[in-house]
């Protein structure tokens, strides 16, 4: 070089953002094989030289600020954690799981979501209140008006035999009949003769029978149609003797048991009541349970 040219220019500096900076390769007399280093120097004090664009690097085998491959300090190529209380540098590789990323093939990591296009299981869906709907529904619309008419038909059943072959005509419009305690007759008149017949009951003792004044038609298995004018209850065992006028062959049927008559069909009714209304209740509740699951 000679003395009216100018030294070369220095390079221009460049920011380190934490990576190491070129290194030029030492002059001097610590560059010499077996040469110690000079006191003061770099390789004395341990001290990184400072680096032409202006940052320091460390020594190869140090964990300096800035520091070498082989290190594990801050802004270190290797990716090892940053030492002390330095930032990680955002320009380092980053290893592991990224945040939200799948880590398995089934769809789920371990602490992460699903993945994309994926939905969580969904547990399956009960239909609360389905139960009381059906059993609401039979009592209500099966067993109500299956005991209801069930008592009805036991409690005629006594009269079933009767109705086919008809009532015990009376003759001479009069009669005399041993009656037990709670038991009742049925009288009947010819329906032609409904509007001038009347008929009265009197037991052997004053007030052992009770007598129901009645008007209701009545066809009988054999086509005869009457009319029923009177029902006698006995209150005791007695004779009960009973007169019609205006007819000329009035009937009866019985003496059949109230017991066995009134009986079954109050069991029917008040059963088949209740199971009604139990019935209605439950489907009220099922059908208000199944609009709240669904809802849900």
């Amino acid at each position: 070089m000679s003395d009216g040219q100018s030294p070369t220019p220095a390079p221009r500096k460049r920011p380190s953002y934490g990576l190491p900076g070129p290194t030029t390769p030492p002059t001097g007399p610590a560059a010499q094989p077996g040469s110690a280093p000079q006191p003061g120097s770099a390789a004395q004090t341990g001290s990184a030289p400072a680096q032409p664009d202006g940052s320091w690097g460390g020594s190869p085998a140090g964990g300096s600020w800035g520091g070498s491959p082989a290190g594990g300090s801050w802004g270190s190529p290797s990716g090892g954690a940053p030492s002390g209380n330095a930032p990680a540098d955002p320009y380092a590789p980053q290893t592991g799981p990224l945040p939200g990323s799948v880590s398995s093939g089934h769809g789920y990591g371990a602490g992460y979501g699903p993945g994309p296009g994926q939905s969580a299981p969904q547990a399956p869906r009960r239909h609360r209140g389905l139960w009381p709907l059906i059993i609401g529904l039979v009592l209500l619309v099966g067993v109500a008006p299956v005991v209801t008419i069930g008592g009805f038909l036991w409690s005629i059943s006594s009269l079933a035999g009767d109705a086919t072959t008809g009532p015990v005509p009376m003759e001479g419009a009069t009669a005399q009949i041993e009656v037990p305690a709670n038991e009742m007759l049925i009288v009947y008149v010819p329906k032609a003769d409904e509007a001038t017949a009347e008929c009265t009951a009197e037991g052997a003792d004053p007030g052992a029978v009770t007598t129901v004044p009645s008007s209701s038609d009545t066809t009988f298995g054999n086509g005869e149609e009457y009319v029923q004018v009177l029902g006698i209850a006995a209150v005791q065992d007695t004779t009960v003797t009973v007169t019609c006028t205006g007819t000329d062959a009035p009937a009866h049927l019985g003496p059949y048991s109230m017991v066995s008559m009134a009986g079954p069909l109050l069991i029917g009714l008040v059963v088949g009541v209740l199971a009604g209304l139990i019935g209605l209740v439950l489907t009220v509740i099922g059908i208000v349970k199944l609009v709240r699951s669904r809802r849900a």
